[in-house]
């Protein structure tokens, strides 16, 4: 009386070729979705870069911008803003007349560390 029952389940050619397509489909649309995330970080980097950059471009002439103006404007000290300034700068790639007037009127001191 009793009957052998497989235990996995066997698969014909129509069910698998149905899960392998779904299978590459769902594949495919995570590929696109990270790719779009991908494009859309580096966009909003670009932008962001080129916020830092043109602020402290616009600060130049006036010895850069002050402490409070950076608080206000990026929400950081003046320390992290030459940090991620200079980041910025060898990221997207800027003249070297700009990277001097840049780097004379931001000039990078690393934290000071208490003992």
């Amino acid at each position: 009386m009793s009957e052998s029952c497989p235990l996995k389940p066997t698969k014909t050619g129509a069910d698998s070729t149905g899960v392998e397509t779904y299978t590459r489909e769902y594949q495919k649309s995570r590929r696109t979705k990270h790719t779009r995330r991908q494009i859309q970080t580096e966009c909003k980097s670009r932008g962001e870069a080129a916020r830092f950059i043109e602020f402290a471009r616009a600060w130049i002439p006036y010895g850069g911008a002050t402490d409070e103006d950076i608080f206000v404007s990026f929400g950081m000290t003046r320390t992290r803003f030459v940090q991620m300034l200079r980041h910025f700068v060898a990221e997207v790639g800027v003249d070297a007349e700009t990277v001097r007037a840049l780097v004379d009127t931001y000039p990078y001191s690393p934290p000071q560390v208490d003992r």
